[in-house]
This record gives C-alpha cells, structure tokens and sequence, in this order.
C-alpha cells in the first residue's frame, strides 16, 4: 500500500536506539513518507536535522498547546526564520492548539500561541496541525473566527476522537481529520462512526508515534509502520479495500501538506 504518516514524532529520544530501523520498517509497511512534528524551541532542530538527506521525512514546527509557556515574540520569530530557511523540508506550522485536559499551561498561554501560530501558517500559506484535548468547542470557535476573518482554512484535526457532530463541524470549517490507533480500540465506537460518516477527501491516517499504537500493539512503543493496521480498520469501518483507503488518504495528504 501506498501510506502516508502524516503525525508522528520518530525524532523523540524513544527512538534513538534504533532509529534506522524504525525507518526501514516503515518503508517495508508501504510507507512513502511521514511528517514528524516537533511540538517546542528545544527540539525544533533535532527535527530538521532528522529530515536533512530524508526525502521520506517532512517537518512540521510549532508550539504544543501543553508547551505554550516556551512562547514569546523572540520563540516566535525563531520558528518563523526556521520555516522560512527551510521551506523544502517544513510542511506545517504546529502541532497547535488547546489543551484543557492538562493544566500544563494556562489557557490563556495557550491562546495567545494558538493565534499566532494559525495567523503564520496563512501568513506563509502553510497548513496547520491541531491537537485538540477537552477543548473542542473553545477551538471550534477560535477557528470559526478565523474563517470568518480569512475566508478560508487549511489544516488538519490531528488524532480526531470527538463526536460526528464536532466531526461536521470541522468539515464545514474546511479542515481534514487525522485518523490513528485510539481508532481501532475496542472502546472507541464514537470515533469510529465519525470515521465512517466523514467524506474521503477529508481522512488522513497518522501513528502519533510513539504514542497511542493500534490495538495489536497496546501498552508498546508505536511507530510509522503501525500505521498500515490502522488503514485496514479505517478501510474496514468505512466498507472500502485497503488499497482504496490508503490511496485516497495518500491523495489526501499529498494535496493538504504539498507534498
């Protein structure tokens, strides 16, 4: 299958001791490319550096709503030097987003970069990438704002787990959907019936390596691989061959990041 990872972080020291190999079996899954999203300041080059002489690895920069504290103008107009010096390799701006489930950072912090990094990405026409955790209505209205205010948006609901209603919501906003392992768990009849109502030309698949691995691989390590067992169940929900589902959210992918 043709697959694209479009959220993992396979620059994460859980990867260091056999980051090769992780590449390799990747590639043996079908895996034609992956974009690692780097979430704060302190890792934003780590993630360059793994993509430099990678064609296979894209890099998305940002501020993770949970790390909202490392934000200020001198963090910001770094991150926009970084993706201006390095547009071949960078595809989005984030991840970004709220996080209210967490009290790692102060809703307020997390606002105030939510809003810059989305007002960057149309900036320098770039998609975005949102994380989304106990705050889907406070990011909804944000993004309605900026719809409002723009015209248009580009960017995906990364790790969707919501309702069918946030789910439409966010479709006619204009966003795609990121679909990984917490869809193939037992419990998650929710997210996979907003799998199955969404339109095609809006899914993605994604790993959010090494976390939430699909469900053979509960309680271990996820990586890039993983991510053909989580387009076999989107494929399965949704009543289309495997071939079919990767091909349309390779498409997908290829037309939201420009790859």
């Amino acid at each position: 299958m043709d697959l694209i990872d479009t959220h993992c972080h396979v620059s994460y020291p859980d990867f260091d001791r056999d980051r090769d190999a992780v590449l390799a079996r990747a590639k043996d899954a079908g895996v034609a490319c992956m974009i690692t999203v780097a979430t704060d300041p302190s890792c934003w080059q780590r993630y360059l550096d793994l993509s430099e002489g990678r064609p296979q690895v894209r890099v998305a920069l940002g501020f993770h709503p949970n790390y909202a504290d490392t934000y200020s103008a001198e963090a910001f107009a770094d991150l926009r030097a970084r993706i201006e010096k390095n547009r071949d390799r960078v595809v989005a701006v984030g991840e970004t987003g709220l996080d209210f489930f967490r009290d790692s950072c102060a809703p307020e912090l997390q606002a105030r970069a939510f809003q810059a990094q989305l007002d960057l990405a149309a900036e320098l026409d770039l998609p975005f990438i949102l994380h989304c955790r106990k705050a889907e209505r406070e990011m909804l209205d944000v993004l309605a704002a900026q719809r409002k205010r723009l015209g248009a948006l580009r960017g995906v609901w990364h790790c969707f787990s919501a309702s069918v209603a946030h789910m439409k919501e966010a479709v006619d906003l204009g966003l795609y959907l990121g679909f990984g392992g917490i869809l193939t768990y037992p419990k998650a009849q929710e997210v996979r019936d907003a799998a199955q109502a969404a339109p095609a030309e809006r899914l993605l698949l994604e790993t959010d390596a090494p976390y939430l691995p699909p469900q053979p691989w509960r309680g271990q390590r996820n990586e890039p691989a993983y991510v053909a067992e989580t387009a076999r169940r989107l494929a399965e929900v949704r009543g289309v061959p495997p071939d079919e589902l990767a091909q349309t959210t390779s498409a997908n992918a290829r037309a939201l990041f420009r790859l």
